[in-house]
């Protein structure tokens, strides 16, 4: 899934060649979230329990859209999102992710 955070985070990657084939990856979405009022009510709440405003934005995003499973590889993120009883979807590693889809 793609979203507007994404694409915003992507338009700021400096490196042309990396901008580039990362573009190409996220071509391959299916689907596209796109912030509501209601994510970023939730990403606010998520900033006042001390998460980073575009990690706050982006795990906002996946719990209103609905998505199962918000995947990060930043551990200190992750243990902040799990802590998080509010959100709609489930916090877990990239490799956590793995295991729990085979």
């Amino acid at each position: 899934m793609s979203s507007e955070a994404i694409e915003y985070e992507l338009g700021r990657i400096p490196d042309d060649q990396r901008r580039s084939e990362m573009a190409a990856i996220l071509s391959l979405a299916g689907e596209r979230a796109v912030i509501t009022h209601a994510t970023e009510k939730l990403a606010g709440l998520l900033e006042k329990h001390g998460i980073d405003p575009m990690d706050a934005v982006h795990l906002a995003l996946s719990s209103t859209v609905g998505v199962d499973y918000f995947a990060t590889c930043d551990d200190y993120f992750l243990r902040k999102a799990k802590s998080e009883k509010i959100l709609e979807c489930k916090p877990v590693s990239v490799l956590a992710l793995v295991l729990e889809v085979i």
